[in-house]
């Protein structure tokens, strides 16, 4: 079960392991959602590419609208949709540097934990679009390998058992699976166990531990010799039994050795004897010994000698037709001594015996028939022989999907059988395993340019593995397509740097320019000309659009070097643009206002002569009329003009303000006010001194208002509380009233007092009337729960406590049941520590009489209920 699995996993004490703990049910719906997608039609694995994930395989066919909508109901929305760019946060979220980058039509998915995050990312084949690569993983940048390589085995045990499950029924019996085709599945998943494996009257055991092959024991044979003869018998019976903790390796050799030295004892034993309703006793007949142990192989363990008596016993006799007159399998051997009667006449007088030609001539002639016969049975029996070997190799390529073990195993027999009846049909069969492992290689070097980084060195590195190919395969179907990506290299860089255009600085104008310029120098047929010549052009409206909100922040800081000097650059730059007028009119603006910036600073130091301020200004303009600050210029003279106003102005406002007669907030304000017109000037000083005598006197005046106001804001604070209390109190009591009535069914078990409380005549416990989540109308946690009982003083009684989780159920448990709040469950009195965090026993609100005990965290949000004696 996948929970015990997951109970061996989560046994160790590092951090991310006490993570995965505390989220169990998020593990649970991680290997629950590779099951799903494990069983998916038409999901491969990619066997000559080492898995970057937990659980990697190739969909064929799968909509990746399906396949999205199947990682959602675990992941929820996808981080990362295709067609869209990979944000800034996750760029360095440490599952996509695991997963070296997301494409923008590859889709990213994540359940972040505390320690790390399970994610999910489909991969689109550029080459072939009705591919999907599906990765699902758990990335932690702290957890140590041997916690990772833990969680890895419990996903290849979990699949393991699934599978496993579905051929075998509760006894363990095995069905629909060849022993080999199991025994390469162990191995995958990483199985440990014990397999008892019956054929016929044999039966012998194969001991795994973590998929590997360890050691076996059959008739007295034990180790290697053991296991070559287990699996080579055919229509194997298989059992799974419990694994020997104590049994220790024998076996050393890869499992792929220990199959393919079965299949040659296959091929090499003899021929199967004939069914027994074809077997007689036959007359005693010389037996020829067989050699014990098979050519090309040493027994590595003890070989049984083959008696004479055993080999007659066992030996294969078929029954002579009338014609023969002889034993034929005696005669196939070539060792049978045949006995002839003698001839004789039933005449008395013609007893004499044959004479001595006609005798040589009766024994050619058997030893011919003899021949013949053995000749047709040793063609019969090769034929047989060759079959058999044939139907064992269908059998073994059936069980062995790698490619490159296929190949070992028709390359063999095609060596060991150059005359075989079949031998087209197997090269052709080789040949598309041939095919296939091309595409593989094509595939793979397909996948291994589209990882390789779009950089300098990409097109040595891409020409590099598309010439390896070319060389391996000089006549591949897929030179073309090769070719054809060659001879996109360079498009691609220059897409490539294209795209690397939009990394430049967007404030860096100019070094944009530079790029720009730069690609139309490297690629001047590059695809994308047109769009980096529009791409300049926009540029220049771009900076000038820059320069002009640039300009003003020059006016505000009065220093227009810097956009001057932008002014400049850009004239220099984009000396060919169409904005080329407008940035002229703009510097010659600035110009204007640094020189009106000038003549003002010079215009102050002699500010106190109103005439001879008002005649530098008079002077310039008379220069410059064409100026495009004329219009500043002419109110600065008009400002000068003003001056004479200004100082009338102030005597009258001095008047006013040092008149006791006047309201000293009007006197203030006309203070105010003149010095908000005249902020700078003769008189500004003046007004600000005489505003400072006069502040005493409106700070007496304004703690008279404040004091006033205060007043009146606490009549109206208490006049809204008291209202406030009123309020409160009425829907206290019309709560008191509801929960009363609905009381009044169950009278013969609760007594409302009503003052709020009501006592169970089953318990003599009493409660109040109110829950907090009528009383408060919202959740609380546990402490805030147990301040409230505290503070409760309903009806008038201050020893309120927390309910036990029994005294709770006898209300909601218990019929007639207490009337509900709306509130889900109560919290209780009984508190206790699980791992890390402390638990509250709860009780739910839902009337039934079957208590199932429960318990929340102490910062969940509920609800409780005050009793007391």
């Amino acid at each position: 079960m996948a929970l015990s699995l997951i109970d061996e996993l989560l046994n160790g004490d590092s951090k991310e392991i006490r993570d995965l703990a505390n989220n169990e049910a998020v593990l649970v719906g991680f290997l629950t959602l590779i099951k799903g997608i494990d069983t998916l039609p038409d999901m491969s694995t990619r066997f000559y590419e080492d898995s970057r994930s937990l659980f990697q395989r190739t969909a064929s066919g799968q909509p990746l609208e399906a396949l999205m909508k199947t990682l959602s109901q675990f992941f929820g929305p996808a981080a990362k949709a295709p067609g869209k760019s990979l944000s800034v946060a996750l760029r360095f979220d440490p599952s996509v540097k695991h997963l070296g980058g997301i494409r923008k039509d590859q889709v990213l998915f994540l359940k972040k934990l505390k320690t790390g995050s399970f994610y999910g990312a489909l991969w689109p084949w550029q080459q072939e679009p009705g591919k999907i690569e599906v990765h699902l993983g758990f990335c932690s940048p702290s957890m140590h390998q041997t916690d990772y390589s833990r969680l890895e085995i419990l996903v290849n045990r979990f699949l393991c058992q699934k599978k496993i499950q579905t051929i075998s029924d509760v006894g363990g019996q095995i069905h629909g699976i060849s022993l080999p085709s199991f025994l390469q599945m162990s191995e995958m998943e990483g199985a440990t166990y014990t397999l008892k494996v019956t054929s016929g009257h044999r039966s012998g055991y194969l001991h795994l531990n973590a998929g590997s092959l360890i050691a076996a024991q059959v008739e007295g044979w034990t180790g290697n010799e053991a296991a070559y003869r287990i699996i080579s018998w055919d229509r194997a019976a298989i059992q799974i039994e419990t694994a020997d903790p104590d049994q220790v390796r024998e076996i050393h050799d890869p499992l792929m050795h220990v199959m393919m030295e079965s299949l040659k004892i296959k091929d090499e034993a003899a021929p199967e004897a004939p069914p027994p309703s074809l077997q007689e006793p036959a007359a005693p007949t010389r037996v020829k010994q067989q050699p014990a142990v098979a050519a090309g192989r040493v027994a590595h363990k003890k070989v049984r000698p083959v008696t004479r008596k055993a080999a007659k016993a066992d030996r294969p006799v078929v029954k002579a037709s009338a014609d023969d007159g002889v034993d034929q399998a005696a005669a196939i051997e070539g060792l049978v001594s045949v006995p002839f009667e003698k001839a004789t006449d039933r005449s008395v007088g013609k007893q004499n015996q044959m004479s001595r030609p006609l005798k040589l001539l009766i024994v050619l002639g058997a030893v011919i028939i003899m021949a013949s016969v053995s000749l047709v049975s040793g063609a019969l029996l090769e034929k047989r022989q060759v079959n058999r070997r044939y139907d064992q190799l269908m059998a073994d390529l059936a069980v062995t999907q790698a490619p490159d073990a296929q190949i070992v195993l028709l390359m063999h027999y095609l060596k060991a059988n150059p005359q075989n009846g079949h031998r087209l049909e197997l090269e052709a069969r080789l040949a598309d395993i041939h095919t296939e492992l091309e595409r593989r290689d094509y595939e793979n070097i397909i996948l291994d340019v589209s990882r390789l980084p779009v950089d300098g060195a990409y097109e040595n590195k891409a020409l590099s593995l598309y010439t390896a190919f070319l060389t391996k395969y000089p006549n591949s179907a897929y030179a073309k397509p090769i070719n054809q990506a060659i001879h996109g290299i360079r498009q691609l860089l220059g897409t490539a740097y294209f795209e690397e255009l939009h990394r430049v600085s967007a404030t860096d104008y100019l070094a944009r320019h530079a790029a720009y310029r730069s690609y139309l120098e490297q690629f001047p047929q590059g695809a994308e000309r047109e769009a980096v010549e529009r791409m300049i052009v926009g540029l220049a409206q771009e900076y000038f659009q820059a320069i002009q909100k640039q300009t003003a922040a020059c006016d505000t800081q009065t220093n227009w070097d810097d956009c001057i000097a932008h002014c400049d650059r850009f004239l220099a730059t984009f000396s060919d643009q169409t904005g080329v007028e407008s940035v002229r009119r703009l510097r010659s603006e600035l110009q204007d206002k640094r020189e009106l910036l000038e003549l003002t600073a010079t215009a102050a130091q002699v500010a106190d002569d109103t005439a001879k301020a008002k005649r530098i200004f008079s002077d310039y303009l008379g220069k410059r009329p064409e100026t495009t600050q004329r219009e500043a210029i002419v109110q600065r003279i008009h400002a000068l003009n003003a001056e004479i106003a200004k100082q009338a102005a102030w005597e009258q406002t001095a008047a006013y303000a040092i008149n006791p007669a006047n309201d000293i907030f009007s006197r203030i304000q006309r203070l105010n006010q003149f010095l908000e017109n005249h902020a700078s000037g003769p008189n500004s000083l003046q007004a600000t001194n005489l505003r400072a005598r006069l502040e005493p006197e409106l700070q007496e005046a304004l703690r008279a208002r404040q004091a006033d106001e205060a007043r009146r804001r606490e009549l109206a604070r208490q006049e809204a509380e008291q209202t406030r209390r009123a309020n409160e109190a009425k829907r206290i009591q019309r709560l008191w009233d509801q929960t009363a009535r609905q009381l009044q069914p169950l009278e013969a078990r609760f007594v409302d007092h009503r003052d709020g409380t009501v006592t169970d005549r089953f318990t003599g416990l009493t409660w109040s009337l109110l829950d907090s989540h009528l009383d408060l109308g919202r959740c609380i946690s546990y402490e805030q729960a147990r301040k409230y009982v505290q503070g409760t003083t309903t009806g008038g009684h201050s020893d309120w406590r927390l309910p036990t989780a029994g005294e709770l159920a006898t209300l909601y448990k218990n019929s007639p049941f207490f009337p509900g709040s709306g509130a889900e469950w109560y919290w209780t009195s009984e508190t206790f520590a699980r791992g890390f965090h402390r638990v509250v026993d709860v009780v739910t609100a839902v009337p039934e009489t079957v208590f199932s005990r429960s318990s929340k965290t102490e910062e969940s949000c509920g609800a409780v209920r005050a009793v007391r004696r």
